[in-house]
């Protein structure tokens, strides 16, 4: 319970934030890619651009995971074998 007010009462925060900073900011921008030009607003080119961070974070987080994980079944694989051979 404690960790989903944790991890809830920050992305409601933000989401609130967000709301608000949309509400105010209506003006539009021309965004150039590379191959195209866009007329978007404020709030969805921040949007976006916090859905992309959020989304890398969660991936770089996701990639250190795995790897902790596949040394721990390592050095679990590595300490049975050493107890057995005792």
């Amino acid at each position: 319970m404690l960790r989903f007010l944790f991890v809830s009462l920050p992305l409601l925060l933000l989401f609130v934030i967000a709301l608000g900073f949309g509400a105010l900011n209506k003006s539009v921008l021309t965004v150039d890619f590379i191959f195209f030009k866009a007329e978007l607003s404020v709030a969805v080119v921040t949007a976006c651009f916090l859905v992309l961070g959020f989304a890398l974070g969660i991936l770089s987080m996701l990639a250190r995971q795995l790897l902790l994980r596949r040394e721990n079944r390592r050095l679990r694989r590595q300490t049975v074998q050493q107890n057995t051979d005792i």
